[in-house]
């Protein structure tokens, strides 16, 4: 064999979450002796599903979360490697394991969001959340009620666009409409409704990713304020 045939390629997929990986393996082949016999027993599609967890390129979400727990894994250890040793601590600590692994996931997604503009620009983020498939705000949504000036849980669960102008609105939604799939990254600057009525020129960016244990896609946005006096193009 030549040297170039000798070559091992770079990995497509690098891990992201080294460790968890390794750690939620371990569990399932002590406990059930092979992936196929957790997937069976807990319903989980394999590989389709399962891989990217045992890969490392993805984190636990909530569902798989609860179905790893209703199997008796220690939550804990799997996603920080930390045994839990208080029994009675269990619920506190597995509310804050599904924080942490939302909050990881969400930084994740930022940070996606952020490496595909120009390095060489400084950008600053001034809100962020996660958004379910309908567009809706879901999650760490404080930082966006800061930014319009809405008290706190006041835009929960309501739907993103409708903080848009309406002269904004309509483009936006069917360039949303045309790209809902896995990985794409979109870009706007529109004017959204402050609390006090007015309108705020922000500029954000919304990445889709796939829910996992679903067909559904979810999305996380980030957003900056922009001068008002800028014209929008």
């Amino acid at each position: 064999m030549t040297a170039a045939t000798n070559k091992i390629p770079a990995p497509t997929n690098p891990v992201l979450f080294p460790g968890v990986n390794l750690r939620l393996r371990e569990y399932i082949i002590s406990k059930h002796g092979s992936v196929n016999a957790f997937c069976r027993t807990s319903g989980i599609k394999y590989p389709a599903q399962m891989t990217p967890y045992l890969n490392g390129t993805s984190l636990p979400g909530r569902k798989m979360l609860k179905r790893l727990e209703e199997d008796g894994a220690d939550i804990e250890w799997i996603l920080h490697g930390k045994k839990s040793n208080n029994p009675s601590e269990f619920a506190r600590k597995l509310m804050i394991s599904h924080y942490r692994t939302e909050l990881e996931n969400l930084l994740r997604k930022a940070r996606n969001i952020t490496d595909l503009l120009n390095e060489s620009v400084q950008v600053d983020i001034d809100a962020y959340a996660i958004l379910d498939h309908e567009l809706k705000i879901e999650r760490f949504g404080h930082s966006i009620e800061k930014l319009l000036g809405y008290s706190e849980n006041r835009l929960a669960d309501r739907n993103f666009l409708d903080l848009l102008h309406s002269a904004d609105r309509e483009k936006i939604e069917k360039e949303i409409k045309r790209n809902r799939q896995p990985d794409v990254n979109l870009n706007f600057v529109s004017r959204m409704l402050q609390a006090d009525g007015r309108y705020s020129r922000i500029e954000w960016s919304l990445l889709a990713s796939e829910v996992p244990m679903s067909e559904k896609i979810e999305f996380a946005v980030i957003c900056r304020r922009r001068n008002n006096n800028e014209k929008l193009t």
